[in-house]
């Protein structure tokens, strides 16, 4: 039976739940013979009857009908769904109010050890892009199998197939490129265009290029080709990243348009990468593009493009990551989207005052969705939901973020069902403004949190890359038409890359404008076009805000730029939001040198090979290097705020130390000459730093980086709870990642905020921990999950770590 569209979603909204099954989901009614079509049972002095509305194979979906529903409390919905379960062993419980205009879909599903309550809201009137890909879920479920209406999780050996085959892909396209000598540098470029790829081909699947051309990169590398070979880097891609996605149409050269055909205005998406104005001369024959091409082409690719149907891609992009960087943890999606919902319901309910301590709370955030009081929509509309600020320190490929993009589209999508059914006049005129903002409902809820909610941070500037493409993935996902994602939201200013442990959260303004300015870099101020009369912070960062929204609500507000085409003030203003970026960031590594040198007397240590280290003073270079992020500047609107409301993440972790992996990442080229491998170097380091003048400078300033930055982790008091005092000093065990981020995201927190972390569990076992789990755990909300699932044998065991940050 094909699945029918429309005629799901027409029977979706008036919520005839037996008629959707068995009319437009090709689902059977219940075999008598087979199973109970009906179970009267009584729970909590109510009577309820349930009742089997259909089934397929090992599946049956079951409809309750609530008097009230005010009566479905979690303890309901589980003894309801034992009850049922004692007939079936796989149900869906979907209860529906007296007017049959909301329901709640429930199923109780196994992660790792525990048992784990999954639920989707739909109210009648909501916007139903979430929706399509669950119908489509379980029109096409077998009846055979697991089944769930999350996104589909492949299982490890499927997944590791498809993780195998994209390094593979990469790498072949790493190795082909030319014009760029550094090693490093290829693999980034080779992440960052496979990734662009990706992204063009979603677009592509949607039928959104070219008057809905669902093989377009494959006929443009066959018409590329019928024109000579090896063209299609050089007049295919570059044209379409620098002019064709970049430009709007009517600025657009006429041959572009003709080689290219109609495509959408992306704006910044495509921007001019710092590695190409490196290296202007890159060149990369077809053969790379071609296999990834054929490698799109397989059936694999239908289903994983679209983050509300499968997970696969976040998990792709996660292990390239991990497989870079060798120190996270791999967190399957059902982990993810629980982490999620857990901290964002504490959080939300937290406020509203609906739990004095919602962590020990059965309540939910869909509970009280469900409810739709009409005060708490006002409140999540007005209030809650546009000042909810959400971080990941240390966001890889964005998985985190992702899963919290959809918690939160999903929550106003439940909103607007209820304003379509209880007219509000405050509520109407949000509406009707979000109405007037993009041609669809999902469209502008996307761009809004991606905008005002969501924020990351990473070292790795490919992963900040990578995180910032899937959340545009994500977006394009749910477009029908090209004019939707017109004028993608540019992401650069909440996705950050730099060093989240190393920078200053808060900003000695004072301290900032006594340092001088090097060199001409000019900012500019008040009259964009004129050079900035004074270095200040407050000057500096009052520019900034002012450029940055004009950039972001992408307006055409600035008078002395009339008569510059849009697309270009875009560019200019961006210009200026860097130039004041770098100012600041210079004057602000000149304050935190003197932070480590002045206030807590580090000294730079030349590790040497056979002696003592050599002792200088610390210079602003060595800082550098480590590319602090500074928290107070950079997110200033929310620091100032207090800071994050919720942080997720799964921090690198492990001993903070030189590791040959790193080294190796570090030094690339010079490995690949000598022909090193990481087991040469762990088997054979000593004959080789006896031998290698290169080999030995190399190490060595590796191994100093370490020793600063270690003291500065032992003696400043934004990290006072990493090991046990003695006699009043601190003690100097081996420092860890996982500590560390777990002490800089509690400082990050606003009051009232709450984290969660993924980490190994020895935070929870330690001896050596006792101080930061009493930092940690002041307000009774530390929580320690039981163990997850292991994601591999080879990694310790994990846990799920939540905590709450008071108020003052």
């Amino acid at each position: 039976m094909k699945f029918d569209h429309q005629l799901a979603q027409t029977l979706l909204r008036s919520l005839d739940l037996a008629s959707l099954f068995s009319q437009a989901l090709g689902w059977s009614m219940p075999n008598s013979d087979t199973i109970a079509t009906a179970i009267a049972t009584r729970a909590f002095k109510q009577r309820y009857r349930c009742h089997c509305i259909a089934q397929r194979g090992l599946a049956a979906v079951w409809q309750v009908k609530l008097s009230s529903t005010a009566q479905l409390t979690p303890k309901l919905r589980h003894r309801l769904y034992q009850t049922v379960s004692q007939q079936q062993t796989q149900p869906l419980l979907i209860f529906v109010d007296r007017q049959l205009s909301k329901s709640y879909w429930y199923q109780e599903q196994r992660l790792g050890e525990q048992t784990v309550a999954c639920s989707w809201l739909y109210i009648s009137g909501q916007p139903l892009e979430c929706w399509q890909v669950r119908l489509q879920k379980l029109a096409a479920y077998d009846g055979t199998g697991p089944f769930s209406l999350l996104p589909d999780w492949r299982p490890p050996a499927e997944q590791a197939t498809l993780t195998a085959t994209f390094e593979r892909q990469h790498d072949q396209l790493a190795a082909a490129i030319e014009g760029i000598s550094n090693a490093a540098d290829r693999q980034w470029y080779a992440t960052l265009l496979l990734s662009r790829l990706i992204f063009m081909f979603s677009l592509q699947r949607r039928g959104l290029l070219d008057r809905g051309d669902i093989w377009y990169l494959h006929n443009k590398l066959g018409q590329s080709q019928q024109r000579g070979r090896d063209l299609f880097f050089q007049q295919i891609l570059r044209p379409l990243f620098t002019q064709g996605f970049s430009l709007p149409l009517v600025e657009r050269p006429k041959s572009v348009c003709a080689a290219l055909g109609s495509l959408p205005y992306l704006g910044n998406a495509f921007y001019t990468h710092p590695l190409e104005q490196q290296y202007p001369a890159i060149a990369i024959p077809d053969a790379p593009f071609e296999a990834i091409l054929v490698w799109f082409g397989e059936p694999i690719w239908q289903s994983i493009l679209n983050p509300w149907q499968s997970a696969a891609l976040s998990q792709l992009f996660e292990q390239h990551v991990l497989h870079r960087t060798s120190d996270g943890y791999p967190a399957n999606p059902r982990l993810v989207e629980q982490c999620c919902d857990r901290a964002l319901d504490q959080h939300i309910l937290t406020q509203l005052g609906s739990a004095a301590d919602a962590s020990a709370s059965e309540e939910s955030l869909s509970d009280l969705l469900f409810q739709g009081d009409l005060a708490h929509c006002r409140w999540l509309i007005q209030e809650a939901l546009p000042s909810l600020r959400i971080l990941d320190p240390a966001c890889g490929a964005g998985t985190f973020l992702l899963a919290s993009l959809q918690r939160l589209a999903d929550v106003y999508c439940v909103l607007i069902g209820h304003l379509t059914q209880h007219r509000d006049a405050q509520l109407d005129i949000w509406l009707s403004g979000l109405r007037a903002e993009q041609p669809s409902l999902m469209q502008g809820i996307y761009r809004r949190l991606l905008k005002n909610n969501l924020y990351g941070v990473d070292l790795l500037r490919a992963a900040v890359e990578m995180t910032q493409l899937q959340l545009l993935i994500s977006l394009s996902a749910i477009a029908q038409q090209p004019a939707e994602v017109e004028l993608l939201p540019n992401l650069d200013f909440n996705i950050l890359a730099g060093n989240s442990l190393v920078g200053f959260i808060r900003i000695d303004e004072r301290g900032f404008d006594r340092i001088k300015t090097k060199g001409s870099d000019a900012a500019l101020q008040g009259n964009l076009l004129q050079p900035l009369a004074a270095d200040s912070y407050r000057t500096i960062l009052a520019e900034k805000h002012i450029s940055l929204e004009h950039y972001q609500s992408q307006t055409s507000l600035l008078k002395e730029l009339q008569g510059i085409p849009q697309y270009a003030q875009r560019e200019f203003l961006r210009d200026h939001i860097n130039r004041l970026d770098r100012k600041a960031q210079n004057k602000l590594n000149e304050l935190l040198l003197n932070e480590f040198s002045q206030k807590l007397g580090i000294q730079y240590r030349e590790t040497q090979l056979s002696d003592r280290p050599a002792r200088r003073l610390l210079r602003v270079e060595d800082l550098e290097l480590l590319y602090p992020l500074h928290w107070g500047y950079f997110f200033n609107a929310v620091i100032a705020k207090g800071g994050f409301n919720v942080i997720l993440s799964a921090p690198p972790w492990g001993g903070f130390k030189p590791t040959t992996d790193e080294f190796l990442q570090q030094f690339q080229d010079m490995a690949a000459r000598r022909e090193i491998s990481a087991d040469t170097l762990k088997t054979s380091k000593r004959s080789l730093l006896e031998t290698d003048a290169e080999l030995v400078n190399a190490w060595l300033f590796y191994q100093s980086q370490y020793s600063f930055v270690t003291d500065f982790f032992y003696r400043t008091e934004q990290y006072a709870h990493q090991a046990p005092r003695s006699d009043g000093q601190r003690s100097r065990t081996q420092l860890r990642l996982d500590w560390l981020f777990a002490e800089r995201c509690f400082n990050l927190l606003s009051p009232g905020g709450v984290c969660a972390l993924v980490i190994p569990d020895e935070l929870s076992q330690s001896a050596r921990g006792v101080c930061l789990r009493s930092r940690l755990e002041r307000d009774d909300s530390l929580h320690f999950s039981a163990p997850l699932p292991p994601a591999d044998r080879a990694l310790p065991s994990f846990c799920w770590l939540q905590f709450k940050k008071g108020r003052p």
